[in-house]
């Protein structure tokens, strides 16, 4: 699996005081309210791995991530946010606005690798038998 930084390609006028952090690229949503947004990393198969075609996406990522923070004046109370999801714009997603989700995900995610990296000792005995 790969994981990489993606850029956005929206074209929002840019904010004054934006955080270090932002991209520049913002969504404003026609009331003065617009997100702050970081790069997206994400994470997905190997260019050589089968998968799904998509007419329009070359890419399948199978989890994506940024940060967020909702700004202007009807927003200004609402949390920084971790946004967490498959890439899909009308998809399920999960924002993670405490440090203790992030690091829920984390111990998740490290779980998730363990079991895999266990399937590849099972593949590569497996791969060893045919040998």
């Amino acid at each position: 699996m790969a994981t990489k930084t993606a850029g956005r390609t929206a074209s929002a006028p840019a904010v004054r005081g934006c955080p270090e952090w932002c991209d520049g690229e913002h969504n404003p949503d026609g009331f003065g309210n617009f997100i702050h947004r970081g790069q997206t990393v994400l994470l997905g198969p190997p260019d050589s791995s089968a998968k799904p075609t998509h007419k329009e996406k070359s890419e399948t990522p199978l989890l994506t991530a940024h940060v967020m923070l909702p700004a202007g004046p009807d927003f200004d109370e609402e949390p920084a946010a971790i946004v967490v999801d498959n890439a899909d714009l009308w998809g399920p997603y999960a924002e993670l606005d405490s440090l203790e989700q992030v690091d829920a995900l984390l111990a998740d995610l490290k779980t998730f690798t363990a079991a895999v990296q266990q399937m590849r000792g099972q593949l590569a005995a497996i791969e060893e038998q045919k040998s």
